[in-house]
């Protein structure tokens, strides 16, 4: 290892990777191109996943080294819109998930900034990292799932809302998140991309008319897109480490990847230290990716009743509980994402540096 670990990107694992390097005396340099960190963010809602085996989230981060509460808001109670009309109220004992802000003062990249800086590493923003960075951490390379969002203000009294209507999301889903009077709406598909202007219109009609009239200040809209390629290990050829979401590290099934990202970065501050931990990332990251493609591919099969049934099923157990075993990794979920990647598979050149697998892209 060199004197100095230099970091390409300043996002979540970016600055995570730092914090951890850091706080075990490695020298770190994160180069992020973005000045006042949260890049592409615009202090919306994000979801630190808590259905996730096998602990609590905060739990979690806690063990894997980070100090300190994050800022987030512990979320028990959703409503759930089936496409045939229904509203359906689930609720979970412990937090089903936790929601974050991204972007801005008060949010998860603030907070593992300052986690990066009190530990020693330096931060250079506004400029390209070095080629031979040792860790690259620059965010999704290619969009296998895109989301359009609208982040604003309102007096809309806290709520978690999603529908669930191929008919208007193919593949996806809406949402529209308000807590503290902050708010985001948006639509989130992995197919049938063209589609999505025309999909966030007729979500949006749908939320208004279940949550009545309420204040929109200080809009702004803006995109996303994730990258879903599990590669074998999180390590190029060329010697360099790769986390987070330039590894392709994301959950296939709603595009959650705060919580493996955190994993990843992890991971990969151990290999750094020439301690990596194969059998580690099979079991906190690789496999529970697997089982995510299996879901997806479940979940893209579901017509309108069958989503109905799922949100009424959902609205009457524990929906912590159920996400849990929804969301464990088995052998048989493993077999089945193995053939669906067989079937979706991506021509081989498009594969990226640690060689993870593709979904095919659609037809023009």
């Amino acid at each position: 290892m060199t004197a100095t670990v230099r970091i390409a990107g300043g996002g979540v694992s970016g600055l995570a990777t730092a914090a951890l390097l850091a706080s075990q005396g490695v020298a770190v340099e994160v180069f992020d191109r973005h000045v006042g960190g949260g890049g592409r963010f615009h202090g919306g809602w994000q979801v630190l996943d808590n259905g996730l085996p096998p602990c609590d989230a905060l739990d979690e981060l806690a063990s894997l080294g980070l100090t300190g509460r994050p800022p987030v808001i512990p979320v028990h109670r959703a409503v759930f819109l089936d496409p045939l009309g229904g509203r359906h109220q689930v609720a979970s004992r412990e937090p089903y998930t936790y929601f974050l802000r991204r972007g801005g003062v008060g949010s998860l990249d603030a907070w593992l900034r300052d986690q990066a800086l009190a530990a020693g590493a330096t931060l250079r923003e506004g400029c390209e990292a070095p080629p031979d960075a040792q860790v690259v951490a620059t965010g999704p390379r290619r969009a296998d799932g895109v989301a359009r969002e609208i982040v604003f203000s309102s007096d809309l009294a806290d709520t978690v809302m999603v529908l669930f209507d191929p008919a208007v999301t193919p593949s996806g889903y809406a949402y529209l998140f308000c807590l503290e009077g902050h708010a985001t709406f948006g639509v989130a598909q992995v197919r049938r991309l063209r589609s999505l202007a025309g999909a966030r219109d007729v979500a949006w009609a749908r939320f208004r008319r279940e949550l009545g009239d309420f204040q929109v200040r200080d809009r702004r809209e803006s995109g996303q897109f994730m990258t879903f390629s599990p590669p074998p290990t999180l390590r190029a050829t060329d010697g360099r480490w790769y986390v987070g979401e330039a590894a392709g590290i994301q959950h296939f099934l709603f595009g959650l990847g705060i919580r493996f990202a955190l994993r990843s970065a992890s991971l990969v501050a151990e290999g750094v230290l020439g301690r990596w931990d194969q059998e580690r990332y099979e079991r906190e990251l690789r496999r529970p990716m697997l089982a995510s493609v299996a879901m997806r591919w479940g979940y893209e099969r579901l017509g309108p009743r069958a989503f109905r049934r799922l949100c009424r099923m959902a609205s009457t157990r524990d929906f912590r509980e159920l996400l849990l075993r929804a969301q464990r990794p088995s052998v048989a979920r493993r077999a089945l994402a193995r053939v669906v990647m067989a079937a979706w598979a991506d021509r081989p050149g498009s594969r990226g540096p640690l060689g993870g697998w593709h979904r095919r892209r659609e037809a023009a």
